[in-house]
């Protein structure tokens, strides 16, 4: 792993676990076992790093949401891969989906949100809920407040996965939690 990978990572951990404005440089600095220097060599500001490390999560999420997507058909089966590929990444990679959940709804996220691979790919997603909607297969409801509670229902059920790990591959209780997924999305 290269320095700013190392960097990187001490960050995200540090932010879940302090808070961005508890967390100083310099302990990002020595978690990641490297000079001040080198942190800022990397990046110029604070929040330069807050915006590379938000970016790159989210990069990395939206590839794995969408992943085989178009293999297919039914536009519930997408629903219902999207939704997977949610819940299944966000127990895969705890502390990004923590260090997500902590930035989302923050000032330091609106900057990356205009990033044209980010835009590209809530663009795509958006077209999916607005076409569902238009089939009359999710609820016509204001799209934002849709798909922030839609991150928020699989959150609740990473956070429950996260402390009854022996869930994620019981198959009742994965179809009883899509089923109750999918009915709050249902017009």
């Amino acid at each position: 792993m290269d320095k700013k990978e190392l960097l990187l990572e001490a960050a995200t951990k540090l932010f879940v676990a302090r808070g961005l404005h508890a967390t100083p440089t310099s302990a990002i600095s020595k978690e990641a076992g490297v000079s001040a220097g080198i942190l800022f060599h990397y990046f110029k500001t604070k929040d330069d790093l807050i915006d590379e490390l938000y970016l790159s999560i989210k990069k990395e999420l939206n590839s794995s949401i969408l992943n085989d997507i178009n293999k297919i058909n039914s536009d519930i089966g997408k629903l219902r891969l999207i939704w997977s590929n949610l819940w299944n990444w966000g127990l895969d990679n705890k502390l990004k989906f923590k260090f997500l959940q902590q930035i989302d709804h923050t000032n330091c996220s609106e900057k990356v949100k205009q990033h044209p691979e980010i835009m590209e790919k809530q663009q795509h997603f958006r077209a999916f809920i607005e076409e569902s909607i238009d089939k009359k297969i999710i609820k016509n409801i204001d799209i934002q407040f849709l798909m922030s509670s839609m991150f928020y229902l699989i959150a609740s059920l990473v956070n429950h996965l996260t402390m009854f790990p022996e869930l994620r591959h019981n198959q009742v209780f994965i179809e009883q939690a899509w089923e109750m997924y999918y009915n709050s999305l249902k017009p």
